[in-house]
């Protein structure tokens, strides 16, 4: 008698029904590694049951579960570990477990920025260059975790890579001071201030708005975020003994997004006094190196150093990057699954706004406005170019002059929900409750909707 296809088929039983609480157990030998993806629309649970495994550079604690989601990380075992996961759209099979080739790397560069900060009153200022997907951030993140891991210095951290939503959403450059544990289930390393109240102790970020998506949108508009930004920097090191003596760690934009000669690279080292650098590169890439070195050598001396590309890092395409911005972007308005934060519709009608936007010059070229790339352009209020918009609130008046818009700080971020071309009203989510403050709005080029 034959069988009907299927009904006794076990494998095809097994794909059906999967438990989605089914704990898989998983042993890690020391200095191996276990890359994960974890899709969209799933999360990823691990409880470390024994021995040490850190997520860049910050140590998960035994017997506690984490939960991660829409995230590609890299758990690796400093000691032999045993962990328990689950997650129904990860199969148990073919689990991708490497060796960590770079750690030893990594230590012995934490090691010698921390005898720097013992030998001196002034902290190591390192720079972290490289091309795309070479792992900058994930360096930056491991050394800030490892400088804070066994003293109380507080490391500040200085993103100038505006593509990275950390501590702040996508469009931003920031320098925050690492005075904390980094939430190790955060893609944007936590929260800083202007959240709200958090698990663990937030951050406190100086922000300037670039508002544009690539550097080469606005190159002039850039810098000058830059210097601002360096100008802060260096008060607050002045102004901050514990900051002063623990360094500066600074993540930089892709070789490609600057220019061939490395001649904005030099600026950089010159604007935050920057004494080490670290070119993230392989074999294959000596000439590469051999150029950036030639270039900073005057400026830095014998302190360039190269390192492979880290083992733990992920290729990133334009999607996954679309999508760490999203969520760089909600957790700022809407906070983590364990700290949940609720937002503040305000609304506010057409006349008690004032918006600006930056001048994107691969678009407007050939018109009179390229004159002058600094300058903010006034935004017509309408749905096809606010609704579900993210802005910056500045700290300038709302009828103060696009000049004087464009040098004040940001107050914060809010994202326009609802424009109502009829009622010429808008709607507006905030932070932290309250009316719209009257202050001028920037227009970022990003945008969110739930």
């Amino acid at each position: 008698m034959s069988l009907l296809p299927g009904l006794t088929d076990s494998n095809q039983a097994t794909d059906l029904f999967v438990d989605a609480n089914e704990v898989h157990k998983l042993v890690l030998k020391e200095e191996t590694e276990w890359k994960v993806e974890i899709p969209s629309s799933s999360k990823l649970t691990i409880t470390i049951r024994s021995g040490i495994a850190e997520i860049f550079g910050t140590e998960l604690a035994n017997d506690v579960e984490y939960t991660f989601s829409n995230w590609k990380i890299s758990l690796s075992a400093v000691e032999n570990v045993i962990l328990e996961w689950k997650c129904p759209d990860i199969p148990n099979k073919d689990l991708m477990i490497e060796p960590n080739t770079t750690s030893k790397y990594v230590y012995n560069l934490h090691f010698g920025l921390e005898k720097m900060r013992n030998s001196s009153f002034n902290g190591p200022r390192i720079l972290v260059v490289g091309n795309a997907n070479s792992g900058k951030t994930t360096l930056c993140r491991t050394l800030c975790s490892y400088a804070i891991k066994f003293k109380s210095y507080q490391p500040l951290f200085i993103n100038l890579n505006p593509h990275e939503g950390i501590f702040s959403p996508p469009g931003c450059l920031t320098a925050t001071p690492i005075s904390d544990i980094l939430d190790v289930q955060s893609q944007t390393w936590g929260q800083s201030m202007t959240s709200g109240a958090t698990e663990l102790h937030s951050k406190q970020p100086i922000v300037k708005n670039f508002g544009l998506e690539n550097i080469s949108e606005n190159r002039s508009l850039y810098w000058d975020n830059m210097n601002q930004l360096s100008n802060a920097v260096n008060e607050r090191l002045q102004n901050d003994v514990i900051v002063q003596r623990s360094g500066c760690i600074l993540n930089t934009p892709s070789l490609s997004d600057l220019d061939e000669e490395f001649n904005e690279l030099v600026t950089i080292i010159d604007r935050f006094k920057v004494n080490i650098v670290v070119v993230l590169a392989e074999q294959d890439e000596f000439t590469l190196f051999e150029k950036v070195k030639e270039t900073l050598r005057p400026y830095i001396g014998d302190f360039l150093i190269r390192l492979p590309k880290l083992s733990g890092r992920f290729e990133a395409d334009d999607a996954y990057k679309r999508s760490l911005q999203r969520t760089a972007i909600k957790e700022y308005f809407y906070g983590t699954p364990k700290t949940i934060l609720s937002p503040y519709a305000s609304g506010a009608d057409f006349e008690e706004i004032t918006v600006w936007k930056p001048i994107n010059m691969v678009e407007a070229q050939g018109t009179t406005s390229t004159s002058n790339p600094l300058q903010l352009l006034p935004v017509t209020v309408d749905a096809s170019t606010l609704q579900h918009a993210l802005v910056a609130i500045s700290y300038a008046d709302r009828k103060s002059s696009s000049s004087e818009v464009q040098k004040a700080s940001i107050l914060g971020f809010g994202l326009i929900t609802e424009v109502n071309e009829k009622k010429r009203k808008i709607r507006i989510l905030l932070p932290v409750p309250g009316r719209l403050p009257n202050k001028a709005m920037i227009l970022t080029s990003y945008r969110y909707l739930e």
